[in-house]
Order: structure tokens, then sequence, then C-alpha cells
């Protein structure tokens, strides 16, 4: 068996060094990056070494013999389990060539993302790789730099934090609220929650509910339609108790009007209305017809933040049966990235209303500021 080492500044360089001397049959017994030229192994050159072998015929004897020949049978059938065990090593050895090569392509993906924005200044780079990394989408996060960029001039570009205040101010900027009116009304206001399963609905609605009648001492009723999930309606219901607020069970679309007519003496209705897969749209048209017996004033659509933006457009996309005019989102204390919100926010062109941020009722619920959402959106250890 001969073996020799072979040293190339790649591995596929050192593999055709191999195969040149040797031929095809060698195979690599050991792979090893080192470093040439530098001093103490600074600023040298990496290279990669690796260690081939190959099996050569062993020269017939002139005289053989019976023991001979035993053992000649017995060095072969081991070498044998030797190429097997180095054949087994030298495709370990092309699995980590090929996850360098695939790392190296990662690289190449992220310069290739600035490839239409050359000569951007290092703060811009650094600002516009955070937003990425917050999963802010990559069409925005370039428009949102080149309008800073535009903004910008002479030492500017070296002000991380003018760069900063002026990213804030674009987030804010698209984040749309609805004004406040609280001009007195002869009928009580409507409020409609809808959404996909699990995003906080009923707990949302106990949040608003409490705190309109403990804090801003309204009178609060509750309308629940969400008879498929038994628990749901027990959870309001022992809820409605305890706040001591007037709570109707609707099971039918004409039972809406007379249970907005049995709360009159209200100034605000919250409807729980049931949790349905955005792919069920039979189930979403019943909860349509729920609602246009009494036509709510308001309809928020509620998102959790912890889903994925292709899920949350799709819950925008499909959820659009039903008409509504606000977005609430929910359990942005359970995701560390709010990228997807300011998407949906640029997508989606509707005002939001309330942000939840946590399960205690009534405290973890407040309106959007804008201010402070665009904050959020970007990661507190960068600002």
């Amino acid at each position: 068996m001969r073996i020799k080492k072979f040293t190339a500044p790649t591995m596929k360089e050192a593999i055709a060094q191999m195969k040149k001397e040797l031929g095809d049959d060698a195979v690599v017994l050991k792979s090893e990056k080192i470093n040439k030229g530098g001093i103490f192994d600074f600023f040298g050159k990496e290279l990669i070494e690796i260690t081939a072998a190959k099996d050569e015929p062993k020269a017939k004897s002139p005289y053989p013999s019976r023991n001979l020949y035993s053992s000649r049978i017995n060095f072969n059938t081991n070498t044998e389990g030797i190429k097997k065990e180095l054949n087994d090593l030298s495709i370990s050895m092309l699995k980590e060539e090929i996850k360098e090569i695939k790392n190296e392509m990662s690289r190449m993906s992220d310069l290739l993302k600035y490839r239409d924005m050359p000569n951007l200044p290092e703060n811009l780079i650094l600002v516009l790789k955070q937003l990425l990394e917050n999963e802010v989408e990559e069409r925005i996060a370039k428009k949102l730099i080149e309008g800073i960029h535009y903004q910008l001039k002479g030492d500017d570009y070296n002000n991380l934090k003018l760069i900063l205040d002026l990213l804030l101010k674009k987030i804010s900027s698209l984040i749309k609220v609805v004004p406040e009116n609280n001009l007195p009304r002869s009928e009580p206001k409507t409020i409609a929650l809808i959404g996909p399963t699990g995003v906080g609905k009923t707990t949302t609605i106990a949040k608003l509910a409490t705190k309109n009648k403990l804090i801003n001492r309204k009178k609060v009723g509750l309308i629940s339609i969400d008879t498929f999930r038994i628990a749901a309606v027990e959870q309001l219901k022992t809820f409605a108790n305890i706040a001591e607020i007037p709570l109707k069970v609707v099971y039918t679309p004409d039972e809406m009007i007379n249970a907005v007519s049995e709360m009159k003496d209200m100034e605000l209705i919250y409807i729980d209305t049931t949790g349905r897969s955005q792919k069920d749209t039979p189930r979403l048209k019943e909860i349509k017809k729920f609602l246009e017996m009494i036509h709510p004033d308001e309809v928020h659509l509620v998102i959790s933040m912890t889903s994925k933006l292709k899920d949350i457009m799709d819950v925008v996309e499909k959820f659009g049966i039903i008409t509504y005019n606000r977005l609430l989102f929910t359990k942005l204390d359970e995701t560390t990235n709010l990228g997807a919100a300011l998407s949906v926010i640029t997508r989606i062109k509707k005002p939001l209303s309330y942000l939840s941020t946590g399960q205690n009722v009534p405290d973890d619920i407040e309106k959007v500021n804008p201010d402070k959402l665009a904050r959020m959106m970007v990661r507190r250890e960068f600002l």
C-alpha cells in the first residue's frame, strides 16, 4: 500500500492531485485544514491537506509456496475490509466538502442581497442587515434604507443615532391607527373579533371588556357565537360572572338582532366569534351570516405574531370573505421578531387597533402607538 500527502487550496484540487498521481482507485485516509506561510499560524494561507492511500499489487514470488499463497489470500481479504473502511471515510469527507460549499454559497447569497445597492455606506449596511435579521421583507427593508440614504449627506453617514431615528420615523409613518371618536351615541357600539383558532380572541375580548368597564367606566355587554367550542363559551361565562358583565350566547344568525336589542342600554357590545381555519370557507361564511345581521361598527381581524408571514397573509386573504376594518395583533410577548408585522401593515392598508402582549386580564393589551411599535419592530439591543 502506498501512502502520500497532498496539499492544495481546496479539497477539490487536493483530490485532483491525488488522482493524477495515485489514480482513481486511491482513497482519502485523512483530511485537515492547515495554515502555511504565516507567523504563529496567523495571517498564513489556509490550505487543505489530505492523506491518501493506494493498494498496490504485490510482486509475484519466483518460489510460490502454499503458506505464502494462504498468507496472500488473507492479506487481500484484509485489504478489501480496509478499502471499505477507507471508502466510507472518503464519503464522509466529501459530505464535509459539500457542507463547506453550501456555507460558501450562503455567504455569496448574502452578498448578492446588496448587489443592486452598490457603495452603500457601512452604517446603512449595518441597519439593512439588522432589518433582514428581524425578518423584515427584503423589498421593504431596501426601500426603507433607500429613503434614508436619500436624506443623508456628508458626515450624516457616520451618525448611527441619526440613521436609526430616521428609520424609526419611516416605520412609524407606515403604521395606520384609527383616530379616537368619543362622540356620544344613541345606540351601543358593536365590536366583533374574528380570526383563526388559537390566536387569543376570547382572552382579548375579556381584556377589552374589563378595561372598558373598570377603567373607562363604560357599560359593557358580551355576545358569544362561539358555540362550536363549549370550553370557550364556559370560559367567557365564568369571566362575565366575575366581572358582572351581561352575556348572551347566540346559536343562529336570526338570534343576533334580539341579542343586541336586549343590550340596548349598553355603550359597548363585544362579540366573540368561533375560531376557524382560514381554509374552511363554509364555516367562514357562517360567521359572516351572523355578523351581517347586525353589521358591527368594528370588525377586528385578530392575528398572532407567532405565525409565519406566509400563513398570516393567507389568513388576511381568506378572512376577507368577512368584511373587517381593523387589525389586532396578539402574542407579541411570544416572539422576538416583528418583521412580519411590518409586512402585514404595508401590504394590507388597514388600521391597527390594539396589541396584546400577554395573558394578564385586563393589563396586557394596549392601543397601538406607532412610535412604540416601530421601536418594537427593531431589536432592542440594536437601539
